[in-house]
């Protein structure tokens, strides 16, 4: 461990004396220039301004990355740009509510101030410097050598390295432990990173920053394992095989804000915090090796929603403006004779969620101000049990429907008032004790509680009314929670899947281990209830087949999310190439060549979605 801090404290002043140096590059280029000239007065001006803006954006960004590191675990990356498309006035009250910006902001300018006054009372000392002989020399000789020096150590100040290659992010993966990986580059050059990824991931550069030469055809035969015409919805088509499926009256698809998978795991029972969705489960389908679409709620329903993978571009603006994607599901189940609505806890102006998912063509959009306006308290939208209350309301006999519900509560503040709910937890169980450390408190874990509740009141409540009604339960990201800061990579990426129907679900096992995605739910619902020989379009794969009466779980062996994959006992960070064991593991890990062969298939996955919004069906196109 000790090397390893040491390794850091190393590669990271590299990085430090490349921030340091961009700050002192101009007064270093004006007093080349105008000290041969005797104009002094302008180097110290220009000077004392730089430093002074690199005393305040360090302070700031130091400070800063702080509450950024919290929510995210990690200092900033593009995802701080994902704010562009957010509710301003959401993230302003949670910020203001949740992270106290006064106190930062008194720190900031307390901290410029001392280091301020500290540089000052320095310059004292340095003008001593100017009376050592050997640094004034008279001949011309010496002070060109003096001034080669400079130069060439301020050009590897600048660089942070005197090699062939500068310092780069690349460095910043050096030692065995994650938390000093992320603490190698100072908050300034991650904050650099970030405006360079959002702006490649943003930039619409083209289906090669995912597939390089190769042709999307290339690409489409590399994914799916076929070779066929040059269209691309000849790739996507699926055809249903099975002719015991029944279509129910209703269709609950509800994608759950920032659940994740830890809460419904057998070691995390005591707590009892997911027992309705872990009865669903028990009594219908629970798939446990599922990974998100993204690592935001937007980069996952989006996913979810239109059919088309998340890539890393923001589609909420773009997809609004075009036609129905194939794979979109108002698209396919408008065709199964289903009114599809979309039934939104906050406002449909959040991402331009409103615009974007009536152009994918659900009939109706509903978001809070049409569901509760009491309830305005809340930063990001109305509380769960309004919502489904909302839903219940309007779902009526004698009407075909697939309703989509978003639901908003466990999000920061976490401002609910969960007791009166009859949250019961008020100690950590003893048997996890040890692995407490205060990284999640009572509120946020009562809103984990909350949202299970009022899943659990409203499936009761619909299946009194409509007992012919199936529904889906996901989580549309990991909720970047967790009862101690040492999570596995699988505890802090998987989200569940749970179907559950009391008409249509015959129990299974008790879970499932069928890797797979947010792109394989639609495929999965249209497999337990489309008729035989149903056709539609899917990037995704159904998780389950028909066999006869019966359902088993399908051989699919993939599950892609965006910088994960997962299969049946391994998960892996596809950005750091890690390769992680998952639950009862036999400790093999996959041959290298399979990993990158998935990872090919991976990129091919995204090059094809990317395609179908921005270039079309015609795998030949522009």
């Amino acid at each position: 461990m000790f090397n390893d801090i040491v390794l850091a404290l190393s590669h990271g002043l590299r990085f430090d004396s490349k921030i340091a140096g961009l700050f002192l590059l101009f007064p270093f280029l004006f007093n080349l220039i105008l000290g041969p000239l005797n104009r002094f007065s302008i180097v110290v001006r220009v000077g004392s301004f730089f430093t002074g803006l690199g005393i305040v954006l360090i302070c700031a960004a130091s400070i800063a990355t702080i509450p950024y590191f919290e929510e995210f675990d990690d200092q900033f990356n593009f995802f701080l740009f994902e704010g562009l498309y957010d509710d301003g006035s959401a993230v302003l009250r949670t910020v203001w509510v949740d992270h106290h910006p006064i106190m930062h902001i008194m720190a900031i300018v307390a901290l410029s101030m001392i280091t301020w006054y500290t540089l000052k009372r320095s310059r004292t000392y340095a003008h001593g410097l100017s009376n050592i002989r050997f640094l004034s020399p008279n001949s011309v000789l010496m002070r060109s050598i003096i001034i080669l020096t400079m130069i060439v150590g301020f050009s590897g100040a600048v660089r942070g390295s005197f090699k062939s290659r500068p310092a780069i992010r690349k460095w910043s993966e050096i030692t065995g432990d994650d938390l000093l990986n992320k603490t190698i580059m100072n908050p300034l050059t991650h904050f650099q990173y970030a405006i360079k990824d959002f702006n490649r991931i943003n930039g619409k550069s083209g289906i090669t920053q995912f597939i390089g030469r190769s042709s999307p055809r290339a690409a489409a035969e590399n994914y799916f394992g076929v070779t066929k015409d040059s269209l691309l919805s000849s790739y996507l088509r699926q055809t249903v095989s099975g002719s015991g499926n029944r279509i129910p009256n209703h269709i609950f698809l509800i994608i759950m804000e920032s659940y994740d998978m830890w809460p419904l795991l057998p070691e995390y029972r005591s707590l009892g915090l997911g027992e309705n969705l872990r009865q669903f489960g028990r009594r219908g389908m629970f798939f446990d090796r599922f990974l998100p679409s993204g690592a935001s709620t937007m980069a996952s329903v989006s996913a979810i929603l239109t059919g088309a993978p998340y890539t890393g571009v923001n589609i909420s603006r773009v997809a609004s403006e075009r036609e129905p994607l194939p794979t979109s599901i108002p698209y396919i189940f408008e065709r199964l004779g289903y009114t599809t609505r979309l039934f939104y806890g906050g406002f449909l102006s959040w991402q331009n969620i409103g615009n974007l998912f009536q152009g994918q063509g659900f009939d109706k959009v509903f978001g809070s101000p049409q569901m509760e306006k009491k309830n305005s308290t809340r930063v990001w939208g109305i509380d769960d049990d309004l919502l489904f209350s909302f839903v219940e309301e309007r779902t009526l006999p004698g009407t075909r429907t697939l309703n989509v519900i978003l639901t908003t509560s466990y999000h920061p503040p976490y401002n609910i008032d969960v007791e009166k709910f009859g949250f019961p937890l008020k100690d950590i169980p003893p048997e996890l004790v040890s692995k407490f450390d205060g990284s999640m408190n009572m509120e946020q874990l009562g809103h984990i509680w909350y949202s299970d509740w009022a899943i659990g009141d409203f499936v009761r409540k619909i299946e009194e009314r409509h007992p012919e009604s199936l529904f889906i339960f996901t989580g549309d990201h990991y909720g970047r929670r967790f009862i101690n800061s040492r999570p596995t990579l699988y505890e802090r990426s998987a989200v569940p899947l749970i179907i559950y129907g009391e008409n249509f679900i015959t129990p299974g096992p008790s879970s499932i281990s069928t890797p797979g995605s947010h792109i394989d739910i639609t495929p999965t619902i249209i497999s337990l209830i489309a008729p035989d020989r149903f056709e539609y379009q899917s990037f995704g794969g159904p998780l389950l087949q028909r066999t006869g009466s019966g359902l088993v779980a399908s051989e699919k062996r993939i599950g892609f999310g965006y910088n994960r994959m997962i299969l049946n006992e391994h998960i892996v960070d596809v950005d750091k190439r890690v390769i992680k064991g998952i639950g009862l593991s036999d400790g093999k890990e996959p041959h290298s060549i399979m990993i990158q062969d998935i990872i090919g298939q991976q990129r091919s996955l995204f090059g094809l979605s990317w395609w179908r919004i921005f270039r079309g069906n015609d795998l030949q196109g522009p």
